[in-house]
Order: structure tokens, then C-alpha cells, then sequence
């Protein structure tokens, strides 16, 4: 009976478990398994999905910024919302692709301690801080074409916008700098390193089981802060704009011409909005499914299948930071020169010349079509008088 009483008060409902096993020990015995090994064909498919994820995610959102930074009358509300997710977006690819791709081809975490806790951290922050530039977007679109109207955001309430959205990733990226911890396991046969999250178990009954309330209390906030609001934001502003613009219509009568453009202006604002929330939808949410049922699932060694869709979810998560530049200026026309003018190296030698469209040069709108929100800056042949579409 004395035993029985001695083992219910060692697992107490509540207390916290404390780990004071001696790893030393293991130094005497051979490694239950071997370290992994990838087959080559692999190891070259993850690199090449990463190289092409990175070299559109730096190169798209580097015009992106450039665009924006050497034009003045490109420094608009929207856009200069747009220049802070490129920013996001790099360093998506500028702390996050490259450490996931080396993790899965590699035997042993490769990184170190420092990068081991400093690496996660900028990952969350970067995706957090990408994902609600996204959200502030809808609601600055919202704003502008449901309240025409009304005053626009003041460059004062637009970096104070962009100063909050930082300042939120930053709080829900931090817990990542004390349960990021790397591991070493000396065997006999081999080291064993491993980098993981470290949260406090608590026994969770008298039967010595445990549970761990503090990661399921943080990852159900970054699913609310990460996932479900911005999703739930978007869908309703982006539903509103596009009724919207539907419902509206021009005073007078409309000869054939102009209300064919009209048509199509809003079909294309249309498509871009469906586009972005769309994909959106589609690149986050394997992730965050993965990430809540890694959190909430049963205890125990879970199939190997489970870890490739794991990191083929975490890639596709990554890769919208890539997509962003393209569905945020693929469907305007002056962005596209802008890419081919890049890519002739003209951005700085022509970043002086500067000259408005004429009227005939752009698409004709007419009154009321949704359109007349959507501010067109463009040179003769310069991206940095791109515009991008007021509806998103």
C-alpha cells in the first residue's frame, strides 16, 4: 500500500514534471537507430523547390521595394503597406526557406544552438508579420472603396499601423527565444543533435500522464492571431468590396464602349481579390492544420508519411511570401513592365524620368465603377510609376 501511495504522490494532478535524468549514461550504449539518410533524388528535389521559392521571393519583393523607395508618387497608403509585407516576405526567405531545407537533408541539426532559437524566432515574425500587412491591406481597401468619402489614412495612422503589426509578431514570435532549445546526445556509436521545442509538462492525472497547457495555449492564440482573424477579416472586406463594386453603378447613360470597360475594370478587380484571398487560404491552411494537430494529437511515434507532409505544408506556407508580389501586381499591367524593365537593368537609370500617363493611354472607366479608386502612376515605359490596384 505504502508503494501505491508513494507513486500517486509522485505524479500529483498540476505539478510540473522535472527532467533530472543523467544523459551522461547514454554514453555507454550504441544509438537505437542510425542517423537518417535521404536518397539523392530528394535531396535534389527540396533544393530545387527552395532555390526557385527564394530566388522569386527575393527578386520579386526587392522590385517590389524598389519600386516603391525610388518613386515618390508611388508612396501611397496601399503601397506603402505593400512595401512593408516585401519586407516580411525577405526575410521569409532570408531566415526561414534555407534552415528548413538544410534541417530535412541533414542527419543532424547542422545550425547550432544560436540559430536553433534566434532562426524560429524570425520565422514566426516574419509570417506573422506578413499575414496581418495582408489582413491591414483588405481593411485599407475596404475603407477606401466601401468609403470613398471619408479622409484616407494619414501617412501618421499608416506607420503607426505598420509600427502595431511589428510590435504584435514581435509578442508572438518572443516565447520562440526560451523553448527553442538544441540538444546533444553523446552515444556510444554516435552524436545525436537535435534542435526542438522544450515546454513545461504537467501530470495531468494521478496516472502519471502528462500534457503540456502552455504550447496549447500558445498555438491556439498564433492560430487565432496567424489564421483564423486575418481569414475571417479578409473574407468579409473582400466579400463587401466586391458586392460593392458589383452594386455600383454610373450615373447618366453609358454609351457601349464605356460600359464594356467598366465590365471589364471590375471583373479584374474582381479577380484579384478572389485570387489573393484565395491563395491565401490555400498556402496556410495545410500548415496550420498541421500545426494544431501536432499540438492536440495522441502521444506516440507518429508515421513516417506524416513528416513529409509536414514539410511539404511548411513549404507551401512559405512559398505565398513568394507569390505575394505577383498576385499584388500581376494583374496591373504597368508592374508587369515594371519586372521586364528590372530585368534590363533600366530601374535606376530611368528612376528620374519621370511623366503622368495620358488619359488615353489608360484604361477608360467611367463614374462610379469601383475603378475611380484605383490610383495610376505610370512613366512611358518606367516600373516605378506602377500602380497597384486600389481594390486590394
Amino acid at each position: 500500500m505504502s508503494n501505491y501511495s508513494f507513486l500517486a504522490k509522485s505524479c500529483v494532478p498540476g505539478n510540473e514534471i522535472k527532467d533530472d535524468f543523467d544523459p551522461s549514461i547514454f554514453i555507454h550504449y550504441n544509438a537505437p537507430s542510425p542517423p537518417p539518410t535521404f536518397p539523392t533524388w530528394e535531396i535534389a528535389i527540396k533544393i530545387l523547390f527552395y532555390v526557385l521559392a527564394m530566388l522569386l521571393d527575393v527578386v520579386g519583393n526587392s522590385i517590389v521595394i524598389l519600386i516603391i523607395v525610388l518613386n515618390r508618387k508611388m508612396r501611397t497608403t496601399t503601397n506603402v503597406l505593400i512595401l512593408n509585407l516585401a519586407v516580411s516576405d525577405l526575410m521569409v526567405a532570408a531566415f526561414c526557406m534555407w534552415v528548413h531545407v538544410g534541417y530535412q537533408i541533414a542527419p543532424e541539426w547542422p545550425f547550432g544552438d544560436f540559430v536553433c532559437k534566434v532562426n524560429t524566432f524570425f520565422q514566426v515574425l516574419s509570417v506573422t508579420s506578413s499575414v496581418l500587412t495582408l489582413t491591414v491591406i483588405s481593411v485599407e481597401r475596404f475603407m477606401a472603396i466601401v468609403f470613398p468619402f471619408r479622409a484616407k489614412w494619414s501617412s501618421v495612422v499608416t506607420g503607426l499601423v505598420i509600427v502595431l503589426t511589428w510590435c504584435v509578431s514581435t509578442m508572438i514570435a518572443s516565447p520562440h527565444l526560451w523553448i527553442r532549445q538544441q540538444f546533444k546526445l553523446q552515444w556510444k556509436d554516435r552524436l545525436e543533435i537535435w534542435c526542438e521545442e522544450v515546454w513545461p509538462k504537467i501530470y495531468k492525472n494521478a496516472d502519471c500522464e502528462t500534457y503540456q497547457p502552455g504550447k496549447m495555449i500558445y498555438y491556439i492564440v498564433e492560430g487565432v492571431v496567424m489564421y483564423f482573424v486575418p481569414i475571417a477579416v479578409m473574407i468579409g472586406a473582400y466579400s463587401v468590396i466586391t458586392i460593392k463594386l458589383c452594386l455600383r453603378r454610373a450615373p447618366g447613360t453609358l454609351i457601349g464602349s464605356t460600359a464594356s470597360a467598366q465590365e471589364k475594370s471590375k471583373r479584374k478587380v474582381v479577380k484579384m481579390l478572389v485570387a489573393v484571398l484565395v491563395v491565401f487560404v490555400l498556402c496556410w491552411t495545410p500548415q496550420q492544420f498541421m500545426l494544431l494537430w501536432d499540438v492536440f494529437r495522441p502521444k506516440g511515434k507518429i508515421e513516417a508519411y506524416l513528416d513529409d507532409i509536414k514539410y511539404a505544408a511548411l513549404y507551401v506556407a512559405y512559398l505565398n511570401s513568394s507569390l505575394n508580389p505577383v498576385l499584388y501586381g500581376g494583374f496591373n499591367e504597368n508592374f508587369r513592365k515594371g519586372f521586364i524593365e528590372a530585368f534590363r537593368c533600366l530601374l535606376i537609370k530611368k528612376r528620374n524620368k519621370v511623366g503622368p500617363l495620358t488619359q488615353s493611354s489608360r484604361n477608360p472607366v467611367g463614374p462610379g465603377s469601383g475603378a475611380e479608386n484605383i490610383p495610376i502612376e505610370a512613366t512611358r515605359s518606367s516600373i516605378y510609376h506602377l500602380s497597384v490596384p486600389r481594390a486590394v
